[in-house]
């Protein structure tokens, strides 16, 4: 006899206003996620190009905290990346911004909130 259990499962999203500290805290957390992480890829043989985590935190930052966490990890990321490491150059620096800019916390934010649910046949 098979029985259907049907579980379901939902994760907290929040919309943090820019007047509240914690979009800042958290921001500066997936800012130094983004920085870390391309830095660990690096370290593989071939890693940083292959791999190319550069928006993994921002993409998080946004679906998990809103669109200004989003916004501001988009924002600060490459800057503070830049001025650490000097990459990316200062001549790409400007299209990056503007590329990384409100586009993919935007979109990311505005996916449809959604359960999950998963079947288990027993």
């Amino acid at each position: 006899m098979h029985n259907i259990i049907q579980m379901e499962t939902s994760a907290k999203l929040y919309s943090l206003p820019f007047g509240n500290v914690k979009t800042y805290l958290f921001a500066l957390l997936f800012v130094a996620g983004n920085i870390a992480l391309p830095q660990l890829c690096h370290l593989v043989p071939a890693g940083g190009p292959t791999l190319l985590p550069i928006y993994f935190f921002t993409l998080i930052a946004a679906y998990k905290y809103g669109f200004k966490v989003g916004l501001l990890t988009a924002l600060l990321s490459p800057v503070i990346n830049h001025l650490l490491f000097a990459m990316p150059a200062a001549a790409v620096l400007p299209a990056i911004l503007i590329k990384s800019g409100p586009e993919p916390p935007l979109l990311l934010h505005a996916m449809p909130r959604i359960s999950l649910y998963w079947h288990c046949w027993v």
